[in-house]
């Protein structure tokens, strides 16, 4: 039983830190909609990817992120359906993103690599809500890799970072109707 103990207890001490981040949410002020959402910007890290990973890959990413915001924004009535009737613009950027499998680029750059390759994916986001005077109302991030390379054998090019995409947008959306209710 002891033994048992120790492996469950080390097991779970080892897999922590890929679940260690998850979502963050700091505010300055209660947060007001509706909200626009700027364009998605490419972080330092991810940028110094693009060349390797293909631009059209990066561009898809940032589109699947938009519209996951986009759905949950809208579910809760907060999206803005025109930026000039906005109270508020969520400015997200998209920092890093790990692919599942080899996107085209990189088996084009790399003739070693096969689609049947499979990797731990990821993401990390950032944001910030901001006023209509450029004040910034509160800050967000969310970081997630997968532990199990296990998981990965199924999955698509993007599959876990769309996960982080999805569950950064609800986490958002949850935080914003939260904070707004409250006043904080």
């Amino acid at each position: 039983m002891t033994r048992w103990m120790i492996a469950a207890l080390a097991t779970t001490a080892l897999s922590a830190p890929a679940f260690a981040d998850g979502f963050r949410a700091d505010y300055a002020a209660a947060p007001g909609g509706p909200v626009a959402i700027a364009n998605i910007a490419i972080g330092e890290e991810l940028a110094s990817e693009t060349d390797e990973l293909g631009a059209r890959e990066v561009s898809r990413l940032t589109g699947m992120l938009h519209d996951d915001i986009a759905r949950e924004l809208a579910g809760m009535n907060w999206l803005a359906g025109d930026a000039s009737m906005a109270g508020t613009t969520l400015f997200v950027t998209l920092e890093d993103a790990d692919p599942n499998r080899p996107t085209f680029a990189q088996m084009s750059g790399n003739p070693s690599l096969d689609y049947r390759s499979h990797s731990v994916g990821g993401a990390e986001i950032s944001a910030e809500l901001r006023d209509a005077a450029g004040n910034v109302i509160a800050t967000y991030h969310y970081e997630w890799v997968s532990n199990d390379i296990r998981f990965a054998a199924h999955a698509g090019t993007w599959t876990d970072a769309s996960r982080v995409f999805d569950r950064f947008a609800r986490q958002l959306s949850d935080s914003l109707a939260e904070h707004s209710e409250t006043g904080m």
